[in-house]
């Protein structure tokens, strides 16, 4: 079910220049740490990583938030830039860039996806994700994490959609991963016309902190930097 609040103002982290590529960052991670994952493609392209809501230095507005509210933020912010961009997502990230694909297709030029699958949670998973942020506040963790956990725990299911998905995609799932399996991460990459997947040997659900050259090579395969054009699906 959609929320109500409306896109908010971001705190970014940028680094390089060239073009744009937006990497989105994992629950309970910021914008620098795909900074330093991706720090080798500085060289071609501005680096732009924000703290997503509720994360780093990000407001966190009164919830309850849907994925949704993380792909309008950074549409906006894609928007400022004037151009469609690549966008890397890992985790929530991921959740954020697909939804940004589907609801605001012009605004994403390529896509790297790790740590998602492409199915709502039943109810066992809902009830995970529902426990895990009530944990989080009986701890006094962020309020705005717990939020996000929430969000992903209520994500749709995008198996329908993801036909609608034109920009090349490549997802990445490291083979240890338990929290996302790389099998379901595979069926991911078979609902999307013309994805490519790679499973990730020695790496588990943070591809970007156990194998960060799988990541730059991946967005290396997506885009051209020399001629600014997105590789065919």
């Amino acid at each position: 079910m959609p929320s109500l609040p409306p896109a908010i103002d971001l705190v970014v982290h940028r680094r390089g220049s060239g073009a744009p590529l937006f990497a989105l960052h994992d629950l309970g991670h910021d914008g620098v740490s795909l900074l330093d994952a991706l720090g080798e493609l500085s060289r071609d392209h501005e680096l732009v990583a924000p703290d997503l809501r509720g994360h780093g230095l990000s407001p966190a507005p009164s919830g309850p938030w849907s994925i949704d509210d993380f792909s309008s933020d950074v549409a906006r912010l894609i928007e400022e830039e004037g151009s469609p961009a690549p966008v890397v997502g890992v985790g929530l990230g991921a959740a954020a860039a697909l939804a940004l694909a589907l609801g605001h297709r012009g605004l994403v030029s390529g896509l790297v996806l790790s740590g998602l699958g492409p199915r709502a949670e039943d109810d066992d998973g809902q009830d995970r994700w529902t426990r895990t942020a009530r944990a989080l506040r009986d701890r006094g963790g962020s309020e705005g994490v717990a939020l996000s956990v929430e969000a992903m725990g209520s994500r749709p299911d995008w198996r329908g959609a993801l036909t609608q998905v034109q920009a090349p995609v490549i997802v990445l799932a490291g083979e240890a991963d338990r929290a996302v399996p790389a099998d379901t991460q595979r069926e991911l990459s078979l609902w999307i016309q013309g994805a490519r997947f790679r499973a990730v040997p020695e790496a588990g659900h943070d591809v970007p902190r156990d194998r960060p050259a799988e990541l730059v090579g991946a967005v290396r395969r997506l885009w051209r930097p020399a001629s600014g054009q997105p590789l065919a699906a």
